[in-house]
């Protein structure tokens, strides 16, 4: 099958990730809970790995990374977690449509559970976040400024470092969903005033599913949203309050983490190489599209990701006969309403094909292809 759904999952992962995963299942522990040798060396490969990310993203002894099982926790940890510290406060959140519900739901969630006021900034004629249409949309009672680095539905780019200039000149907290982002392009957390960043370990990393993290800047306190036991302060019956434990609760998954300790490595280490070839499918992907007769695009921007729709055809009938050619692609609302609604695709949804690092010419050409013979 030509795999074309990278943006949920990319096919590729290296070699030495299945190396680390089998070593650790091979060999399981459970890390920070017992003094034995092995315990404490998969404790010290999963602290290496903590540290190893915090360095690739440019952070640090200000930021504090936690493993999560996947980018949905990790948003969800961010957004409940701080805005809890304005309970019975007046609550202005500043978001964008282009938010997937793992952080539009946690928002809606604390609209009706604290009475958070949410302001939702639309994209501009061209399909982008103004970074000055953010800046008007601050309020006295703003505690947090949400931003999707890239749309898992368009692959149009936000500018975060104008908006993090702004968050900071403001002193608000700024929060940076990059799961689908990272791993594409270089990100350096502290340069663009990024005080919340969530990621999936499964997407541009290419690590395993069941993986993800957030660095958050410790100036900014978070409570938990998952309880129980962490191996440290077992006498006690309250949530340890110290990261990264207090927010670990639970046996983590040492080898997922392990693994992508060891995919992220080798994305930076091939991240020229990645950007350049998603790049490069992705325009051929766009201008093709174009050349074909009754495709509306919804993308513009070389990013890997691209949405389209056929006629009025309903995207998933679209999605249906590319699967009948063996080609694996995303149809429906892809969990981000918000910007569905702004494209006039609710009830139709999209198509969407997301390349990856082992996606080729041939596989671009295939889809075209087949979407240019719907016209006959």
């Amino acid at each position: 099958m030509i795999y074309l759904d990278n943006a949920a999952t990319s096919r590729f992962k290296p070699r030495r990730m299945f190396d680390e995963i089998f070593k650790q299942l091979s060999y399981s522990a459970n890390p920070g809970r017992g003094g034995h040798n092995d315990s404490i060396d998969t404790a010290i490969k999963i602290y290496d790995t903590r540290q190893l990310l915090k360095s690739l993203l440019s952070c640090d002894d200000r930021y504090e990374l936690v493993f999560t099982q996947n980018c949905t926790e990790a948003c969800n940890l961010a957004i409940i977690g701080y805005l809890l510290n304005f309970k019975g406060q007046p609550i202005d959140v500043v978001f964008t449509s282009n938010e997937h519900n793992s952080v539009a739901r946690p928002l809606y969630y604390l609209k009706d559970a604290l009475g958070v006021n949410l302001i939702e900034v639309t994209p501009d004629e061209n399909g982008f976040i103004s970074p000055t249409a953010v800046s008007d949309a601050i309020t006295p009672d703003t505690r947090l400024i949400c931003a999707n680095h890239i749309s898992n539905v368009t692959g149009n780019v936000t500018d975060i470092f104008q908006i993090g200039k702004t968050a900071k000149k403001h002193g608000i907290p700024f929060f940076v969903d990059c799961a689908q982002s990272l791993g594409h392009v270089a990100i350096n957390v502290p340069d663009n005033n990024i005080d919340f960043l969530v990621a999936a370990g499964h997407k541009g990393l290419h690590g395993s599913q069941g993986t993800g993290f957030l660095i958050f800047n410790t100036q900014y306190k978070l409570y938990p949203i998952r309880f129980g036991g962490t191996g440290t302060h077992s006498e006690s019956l309250a949530q340890p309050s110290i990261p990264p434990e207090a927010y670990e609760a639970g046996t983590v998954n040492s080898a997922g983490i392990i693994g992508l300790g060891a995919s992220a490595e080798w994305t930076y280490q091939n991240l020229a190489k990645i950007s350049l070839n998603t790049r490069y499918l992705t325009s051929e992907l766009i201008y093709g599209l174009k050349q074909i007769k009754n495709v509306r695009l919804y993308s513009s921007q070389y990013t890997g990701v691209v949405s389209f729709n056929f006629k009025d055809y309903p995207s998933t009938d679209v999605g249906d006969y590319l699967n009948e050619k063996d080609i694996a692609v995303r149809c429906g609302l892809h969990c981000a309403p918000l910007i569905h609604t702004q494209l006039g695709t609710l009830e139709s949804g999209t198509v969407r094909a997301s390349v990856g690092y082992n996606n080729s010419i041939g596989d671009i050409h295939a889809l075209l292809k087949y979407v240019d013979q719907l016209n006959r």
